[in-house]
């Protein structure tokens, strides 16, 4: 589902909203910020500047979302340490890539 009706446009935690596990959900609303002033500098028209800002953002707002929300189960129920190790890692390798 795209993040945009018309003009209006939703960033952040109106679209990914996350538990504090990763410490990103700041981030990535201010990478979204970013992400759309490139896009519609970048197109010609607003759809396609739209379209590309979804493409661009959907994976890495979902990855936050999801690892936050597991991280979080994990360590509310004293769950494994090394599933969360390897969360944690795989986590901050993908969101050190630019965006």
């Amino acid at each position: 589902m795209p993040w945009n009706r018309g003009r209006l446009v939703m960033i952040g935690d109106t679209v990914a909203a996350t538990t504090p596990h990763l410490a990103s959900g700041a981030g990535i609303g201010i990478e979204s910020g970013i992400v759309l002033a490139d896009e519609l500098s970048a197109n010609d028209t607003l759809q396609a500047a739209l379209d590309k800002f979804h493409a661009r953002r959907w994976e890495r707002c979902r990855l936050v979302v999801e690892n936050s929300a597991r991280l979080c189960h994990i360590e509310i129920n004293d769950g494994d340490r090394q599933e969360h190790s390897k969360i944690m890692g795989q986590s901050l390798a993908a969101l050190a890539q630019p965006i």
